[in-house]
């Protein structure tokens, strides 16, 4: 085959193979996203250590020290104001009651 039609033939075939790749992308993040039932919900109002969103943009109350957190698509939650989610659970110290969560630290992974 002459190098002429390599060269012509080229930008064609990498350009059908970039537009199969767009057309698959959208299944690609539809399958890896949580399905939610409902979205945008407003927080509860007697939350303790404050509200954060879940993954669906939904209001929750957030986590106090020692509590689980983080965890797939933050399915465990996020902590208060003052605290921080190391290894799954909250720690550091609530402005709210001033309880607090320092373990010894340890490797989680």
């Amino acid at each position: 085959m002459p190098a002429r039609c390599l060269v012509t033939l080229l930008p064609a075939s990498c350009l059908l193979l970039f537009l199969l790749f767009l057309l698959t992308m959208p299944f690609r993040e539809v399958s890896a996203a949580p399905r939610c039932r409902e979205y945008d919900r407003p927080a509860p109002t007697n939350c303790k250590y404050g509200t954060s969103k879940d993954w669906c943009k939904n209001g929750v109350c957030a986590k106090g020290p020692g509590e689980p957190c983080g965890g797939y698509q933050r399915r465990d939650g996020d902590c208060g104001e003052g605290m921080r989610c190391v290894c799954g659970r909250c720690r550091g110290c609530s402005p709210v009651d001033r309880k607090c969560f320092q373990p010894v630290p340890i490797n989680c992974y």
